[in-house]
C-alpha cells in the first residue's frame, strides 16, 4: 500500500527533455561515470577547448610570419615541423571542437528548459557569434586559398552596406596586397582582440550562478586532452594552395564549423543572406520567450527564526540569497528575481526559517508508521513501488531540499528505510551533490551520527526499480552507525581506456567536415571582373561669395561629379552583354566611385567601355579582352586607361 500527502509537485512542472536526456546520457555513465559523462559537462568542456585553443595559437605564433607576402611560408614551415605542426593541428581541431560543444551546449539548455537567466543566455549566443568571428579571422591569417576566398566572400556581403568598398571583393581575388593588406592586419588584431573579449563574455555568462563549472573535472579533461591529441597526430592539418598562386580560389577546402554561415552565400542572393544572419541571430536571442520555462515562486525566508548560519547562502546555486544586516543583526535575505524555487535552502536551514507554497508537509506522527518513506524529486519520471511495501512518498522540487534533521525524525518516528529518487545530473545543478554530502557527513547540515546512515539510499533516474528497492528495504543496516555511509545507486566508476576510445572516436567524426570541397567558383565557366576605383569629372562646383581675399580657396570646391556608365560587347558581333550606371558616392554625389561587377559569360573575347555620362567624349575602352576559363579575367583602371590586372 503507497501513500502520497495532498501537497505535492504539479506534473506539469516535470520536464520530459531533462528525463529523456539523462536517459540517452547514461549510456556514457556506464563507461565514464556520471560525474565525468560529457554530456554533463558540455559546457566545461567548451571552455576548455577555448583554453586549448588560446595556448596553442600562442604557442604557433611564436612562428608565424605576420606579413601576408610571407604567411603562407611561415605556417608550412611550422608544419614541415613534427611538433609545431602537432601543435597547429590541436589549435585547429579544438578550434572546431569549440564550436562544436558550444552548440552542443545550447541544444541541451534548450531540450532541458535550462534557461533561467535571460542574461547567461544571451551572452552564450554572443559567444558564440564571437567564436565564429575569432575563427573566420584565424583562417584569414594563412593566406591560403581559403583565406582568400573568406576574404571575398566577407568583402562581398559588406558591400551591400554603403560604407563599404565593394572593389575589395576584387582586390582580395587579384591579391592585391596593397589593398587587402589593411584587412590583413585588421584580421590578425580581431583574432587577439575577440579572443580576449570571449573571457569577458563567458564571466558574464556565469555572473549570476554560484559555483560554476568553469571546466570539466581533472580527470575528463586529461581523457579530451588525449582524445584530442590522438587525433591531431593521425590526421595533420594541412593548408590549401598559397593565395598567389591564382585569381579565383578554385582549389579551397571548406570548414563547416565556421562557414557554415557562407555557404548560404552561395543559395541566396547578398540581401537574403543579411536577412538570415540578422533575423537568425534576434530569433536566438528571443528563443527563450517562445519555448518559456516557467520558474517556481520564490521562497520565503522569515527572518525572526534565522540564525545567520549562511548556509543557506552557501548552497544556493544561484546567489538568490546574501547575508545582510537587518536591525544590527545578520539575516538571510532573498533576492527574488534570482530564485527560481529549487527549494535547496529548505534543506539547509536547520531553524526550517525557509518555506515554500510548493513544499510538502512531512507527517511525523508516530502512529504513521511505514515500511519505507521515499523522497522523489520532482523531476523524476512516472514510477511504481513494490506492491509488497507501504511506502510514504513526499515529492520535493529537488532532493537538495530535504534536510537530514526531517530525515532524522522519520527514521525515529515513522520509517525503518529513507530512499531518494533523484536525476544523475540535478536540473538545479548542486541539489544531488548537497544531498549526498549532507547524508554522507561531509557538508553541513550533517546527518547526525547515532543514526544508521545506510538506512538511507539514493536512486538516480537509470538506476531505480522495483525489484531494486525492495532489495534495499530487506537490506541489513550497519553494525556501527558512526561508520556507516549513504548508498548511491548511480555509475561512480570510470573506464580510462573505453573513455579515452570513445572520446577519439567522436572527435574522429567531426574531422571530415572540417576539409570537404564546396566550390564557389566553377573551374570550366569563364568569369569577367571589372574591379577599381573611379574619379569622374565635376559637373558642379560651390560657389564662394565671401569677398574675402582669404576665404577664398586656391582650387575650386566640388559639388557634384558625372555619373559613369559601363558597358561589356561582345567582340565578334559587338553585341551589348552587359550595361549599368553607377553614380559618384556621398550625399551630393561628388565622392569617388567604386566599379565592381562580376560577369559569367561563353564568349571567347569582349570589348569593356566606360564613358560619363555628362560628358560623352570621356570614354575609356579596351578592346578583345581574351576570357579565361577557371582563374577570371580581370579588367582595372590603371594610368587613366583600361588595362587588364589579376596574378600573371
Amino acid at each position: 500500500m503507497n501513500s502520497q500527502p495532498d501537497i505535492a509537485i504539479p506534473k506539469k512542472e516535470r520536464t520530459i527533455g531533462h528525463q529523456t536526456f539523462q536517459k540517452f546520457s547514461s549510456f556514457f555513465g556506464k563507461i565514464y561515470s556520471t560525474e565525468l559523462n560529457p554530456l554533463y559537462n558540455l559546457g566545461g568542456i567548451a571552455i576548455f577547448m577555448f583554453i586549448i585553443a588560446c595556448i596553442s595559437g600562442v604557442y604557433i605564433f611564436i612562428f608565424y610570419n605576420i606579413n601576408p607576402r610571407h604567411a603562407w611560408d611561415s605556417v608550412e614551415a611550422i608544419s614541415g615541423n613534427i611538433f609545431n605542426g602537432w601543435m597547429r593541428t590541436i589549435h585547429r581541431y579544438s578550434s572546431d571542437l569549440l564550436v562544436v560543444f558550444i552548440l552542443l551546449h545550447l541544444v541541451h539548455t534548450l531540450v532541458t528548459s535550462k534557461f533561467k537567466r535571460l542574461v547567461s543566455w544571451i551572452s552564450g549566443v554572443i559567444s558564440f557569434l564571437i567564436v565564429i568571428i575569432i575563427g573566420v579571422t584565424g583562417y584569414m591569417l594563412v593566406w591560403d586559398q581559403k583565406a582568400k576566398l573568406t576574404g571575398y566572400l566577407t568583402a562581398k556581403l559588406f558591400s551591400s552596406l554603403p560604407i563599404f568598398d565593394p572593389s575589395i571583393a576584387g582586390a582580395f581575388l587579384m591579391n592585391d596586397l596593397d589593398t587587402v593588406g589593411g584587412f590583413f592586419k585588421v584580421a590578425l588584431f580581431g583574432h587577439i582582440v575577440f579572443s580576449l573579449i570571449t573571457v569577458i563574455i563567458i564571466w558574464i555568462h556565469v555572473l549570476r550562478i554560484s559555483k560554476p563549472k568553469i571546466i570539466p573535472p581533472k580527470k575528463l579533461m586529461i581523457y579530451t586532452f588525449i582524445a584530442l591529441g590522438i587525433i591531431s597526430f593521425v590526421f595533420p592539418v594541412k593548408s590549401d594552395p598559397p593565395a598567389q598562386l591564382s585569381n579565383l580560389p578554385t582549389q579551397t577546402t571548406f570548414d563547416w564549423y565556421y562557414y557554415f554561415g557562407y555557404y548560404l552565400m552561395k543559395v541566396f542572393s547578398i540581401n537574403q543572406n543579411w536577412l538570415i544572419l540578422v533575423g537568425s541571430g534576434l530569433f536566438l536571442c528571443i528563443l527563450p520567450y517562445i519555448i518559456k520555462r516557467k520558474n517556481r515562486a520564490p521562497v520565503f525566508i522569515d527572518i525572526d527564526k534565522c540564525n545567520a548560519c549562511n548556509l543557506c547562502a552557501y548552497d544556493c546555486p544561484y546567489e538568490a540569497i546574501d547575508m545582510l544586516m537587518v536591525d544590527g543583526k545578520r539575516k538571510a535575505i532573498l533576492s527574488p528575481d534570482k530564485c527560481v524555487g529549487c527549494t535547496i535552502c529548505i534543506g539547509s536551514c536547520d531553524e526550517h526559517a525557509i518555506s515554500h507554497s510548493q513544499f510538502p508537509v512531512f507527517n511525523l506522527a508516530p502512529e504513521n508508521k511505514k515500511d519505507m518513506t521515499v523522497f522523489t524529486c520532482s523531476y523524476f519520471p512516472k514510477h511504481e513501488f513494490p506492491d509488497e511495501l507501504n511506502i510514504s512518498e513526499y515529492n520535493v522540487p529537488c532532493l537538495g531540499s530535504v534536510m537530514p534533521k526531517d530525515v532524522q525524525k522519520i527514521l525515529d518516528n515513522n520509517t525503518e528505510k529513507v530512499a531518494f529518487l533523484g536525476c544523475e545530473d540535478c536540473y538545479y545543478r548542486l541539489g544531488k551533490t548537497w544531498a549526498i554530502n549532507r547524508f554522507l557527513r561531509t557538508r553541513p547540515p550533517l546527518l547526525s551520527k547515532k543514526y544508521d546512515a545506510s538506512r538511507t539510499q539514493l536512486f538516480t533516474l537509470t538506476q531505480y526499480s522495483k525489484e531494486k528497492l525492495l532489495a534495499f528495504s530487506k537490506k541489513p543496516g550497519s553494525d556501527d552507525p558512526m561508520k556507516s555511509s549513504m548508498g548511491v545507486a548511480d555509475h561512480l566508476k570510470s573506464n580510462p581506456i573505453f573513455s579515452v576510445i570513445i572520446m577519439t572516436l567522436f572527435f574522429a567524426l567531426m574531422v571530415p567536415l572540417s576539409s570537404t570541397t564546396v566550390r564557389f567558383f566553377n573551374p570550366t565557366e569563364k568569369t569577367l571582373f571589372v574591379n577599381f576605383k573611379y574619379i569622374s569629372t565635376p559637373t558642379e562646383y560651390e560657389q564662394i561669395t565671401s569677398s574675402g581675399g582669404h576665404m577664398q580657396a586656391h582650387t575650386p570646391v566640388v559639388k557634384k561629379r558625372s555619373s559613369v556608365t559601363l558597358k561589356i560587347f561582345s567582340s565578334n558581333n559587338k553585341a551589348l552583354l552587359f550595361e549599368k550606371e553607377y553614380k559618384p558616392r556621398g550625399l551630393r554625389n561628388d565622392i569617388a566611385m567604386f566599379i565592381y561587377t562580376q560577369l559569367v559569360l561563353n564568349n571567347d573575347k569582349v570589348d569593356v567601355e566606360l564613358s560619363e555620362i555628362s560628358f560623352p567624349d570621356v570614354k575609356y575602352r579596351i578592346n578583345n579582352v581574351e576570357l579565361k576559363k577557371g582563374d577570371g579575367t580581370f579588367v582595372i583602371f590603371k594610368d587613366d586607361k583600361l588595362t587588364l590586372g589579376g596574378i600573371e
